[in-house]
């Protein structure tokens, strides 16, 4: 895999314009991903219009239905209920009870560790390679994407005031970038939603924007509001099965559950050389019948 020059400088930046490191990024690192998307068919009807929605907000939520194939959804009914039970076990009820988890994230138990090890054919690689999600992301990334992670959590609540991911921050694995947030429970406001302010995403109005804060990568609501208001947030509340496509490159925090819990699934998407390293880790041979753009996925 080709090194994207100067990694560091750009880790949680936004960009606001298509500079050389940009175009060297996109071009070059990616050129064969950017070629094919360009010269790729789309199968879907409503694709484009949800790249659109994502180019302009950075951000769209909504039933999974809207960005799911009907093989997508089957797989999210098979990951769901796995992860479900995982989320049911004494060791995991345990730690709730406790009311701090022994992660680096205290308010947080982590499903499916990052450096879990999916058989290619698991419900949740076939999930992460749903040919609509991937059409999706592609559209609004302009190249063919990699997955570069998969992972599960559970948020619950904690005492003490917000921490880590729990505090406004922009994510550093790429320049541009999509992380699919799948809900597998019902998710109010108690329950800590994700949020996001929309149009601070790379090359929009708000790209540039850094508000003033103590933190080096870290933003408290307080300090936020001075720059960007609260009403300009995005709350994104609603039932199990609502999923959240963001650039996350854009500012975003996840909620701090004040009653009951939030799991969720969650996919990283990004270029084939992202900033950061891949966490992705996938056996087997690979599956007969595979696209061109889930071979490229993986």
């Amino acid at each position: 895999m080709t090194t994207f020059p100067l990694r560091q400088a750009f880790r949680r930046k936004a960009l606001t314009k298509s500079t050389l490191p940009y175009f060297w990024w996109r071009y070059i690192g990616n050129g064969r991903r950017t070629l094919r998307a360009r010269s790729a068919e789309t199968n879907f009807p409503d694709t484009g219009r949800i790249a659109q929605q994502i180019a302009r907000e950075g951000i769209a939520f909504g039933p999974s239905e809207n960005y799911l194939s009907e093989d997508g959804l089957r797989a999210l009914a098979e990951a769901s209920a796995s992860i479900l039970a995982l989320s049911r076990s004494n060791e995991v009820q345990a730690t709730i009870a406790k009311g701090n988890s022994e992660y680096k994230k205290p308010y947080l138990i982590n499903l499916l560790p990052w450096d879990h090890q999916h058989a290619l054919d698991s419900p949740l690689v076939r999930l992460g390679l749903d040919q609509k999600l991937l059409e999706t992301v592609s559209l609004y990334l302009g190249l063919w994407p990699r997955l570069h992670a998969i992972g599960a959590w559970l948020n619950f609540p904690t005492q003490g005031e917000a921490t880590e991911a729990q505090l406004w921050h922009r994510d550093p694995e790429d320049l541009r970038l999509i992380k699919v947030f799948i809900y597998l429970n019902d998710v109010d406001e108690k329950r800590g939603p994700f949020c996001y302010i929309p149009r601070t995403h790379p090359f929009s109005e708000g790209a540039a924007i850094v508000p003033q804060h103590k933190d080096s990568k870290r933003i408290t609501d307080e300090e936020m509001r001075l720059t960007f208001p609260s009403e300009k947030w995005i709350s994104c509340t609603g039932p199990a099965n609502t999923m959240i496509l963001a650039d996350t490159v854009g500012y975003h925090r996840g909620g701090k559950p004040v009653e009951g819990n939030r799991i969720l699934i969650t996919f990283t998407y990004t270029s084939g050389t992202p900033l950061s390293r891949r966490r992705l880790r996938v056996t087997g041979k690979p599956i007969v019948g595979l696209t061109d753009i889930q071979r490229h996925a993986l």
